[in-house]
């Protein structure tokens, strides 16, 4: 079962406990939940109604419509872009998100490419607005919504998805339809949705000015994928072993990476290839075994790229605490 992080600000914060990180997808009511919802929406799927705006009107789609087009199916891995914030130093504002803010599942739905291309873009549209159903959170801010370039709606990895690992989408996951923008931090992956637009324009609401760091000229640039990082699912700090020890855990972000370097109390102990059998949108695995003398260790992880560059050895900071790209570290304990 998922695990409470209680939220400064309304909405559901629920983590995945890492131990659930070693399953290939993540079963339904283990997967983490963040969204900013006053009230989780719950919508009846013979009632559901999604409108799409375009080039040639507006259509209003049941969801029966949807289910009668095109079907396509992915396992893709979303993590919130606050995944980590509790390894920054300060710990910045936000939900204390430890490492368990990322979950992989399968879904169904279809290709947004699809619901465009009846719509029909105009000829200067080249972005794609998204509202939900949910209400706002609160006074200070207004329903969720978030729009993406037009490039990237059109790409096969963004599908409106109604079935989550062979079920039906429930509602704490966006059910009926979601947006599911794979590859990308969970933040674009709008839940309930109720109107696609497409638009000449960004939107420059309060949601898309609030996912945001500094890029490397200092302004601020908008989130898309996660950063690399390494997590260790297995063991978790506070075991005991006699002297073998068996690392377990999950590679994400972008670039993806190729292996993962080990290090025991500051000192390299190796590194451990990261396998993706899910396909580019899931999360990769890898494991490394080490004999420890007795004693208590701290062991990290970081991700290492395609040419052998390792992330960094304490995470880049920003006041949001989003893209956490540091080290998980965990401490164990040897008696043997």
């Amino acid at each position: 079962m998922r695990i409470a992080t209680t939220p400064k600000q309304p909405g559901l914060a629920y983590q995945t406990p890492l131990r659930a990180l070693l399953s290939r997808l993540t079963s339904n009511d283990a997967f983490f939940v963040r969204d900013h919802a006053h009230a989780v929406p719950h919508i009846a799927p013979d009632e559901y109604r999604l409108e799409v705006r375009g080039a040639t009107g507006t259509q209003v789609l049941r969801l029966a419509d949807l289910r009668a087009m095109r079907r396509t199916s992915l396992v893709a891995t979303l993590a919130c872009a606050g995944n980590g914030r509790s390894g920054f130093e300060p710990v910045p504002p936000g939900v204390p998100w430890d490492f368990g803010a990322i979950s992989t599942a399968r879904w169904d739905g279809v290709r947004l490419s699809d619901v465009l291309a009846r719509a029909g873009a105009g000829t200067s549209d080249a972005y794609v607005v998204f509202d939900g159903y949910d209400p706002a959170p609160d006074a200070e801010r207004p329903p969720y919504r978030r729009s993406l370039p037009l490039s990237r709606a059109l790409d096969d990895g963004t599908i409106l998805a109604d079935t989550m690992n062979g079920e039906p989408l429930p509602p704490d996951h966006g059910g009926p339809v979601r947006l599911l923008v794979a590859g990308w931090t969970a933040n674009h992956s709008v839940k309930w949705l109720r109107r696609i637009a497409l638009a000449e324009q960004p939107d420059d609401g309060w949601w898309m000015r609030d996912y945001r760091v500094a890029g490397p000229g200092g302004t601020l640039e908008m989130i898309e994928a996660a950063a690399p990082m390494a997590i260790i699912a297995s063991p978790q700090t506070g075991a005991t072993f006699a002297r073998d020890v068996v690392l377990h855990g999950v590679a994400y972000g972008e670039p993806a990476p190729a292996r993962v370097l080990v290090d025991v109390d500051g000192v390299r102990a190796g590194d451990a290839e990261v396998r993706y059998d899910d396909g580019a949108f899931a999360w990769g695995r890898w494991s490394f075994a080490l004999t420890l003398d007795s004693g208590t260790h701290r062991i990290a992880a970081r991700p290492l790229d395609a040419y052998g560059n390792a992330g960094p050895a304490r995470a880049t900071w920003n006041a949001n605490g989003y893209r956490y790209d540091g080290p998980h570290a965990i401490e164990i304990s040897v008696s043997g």
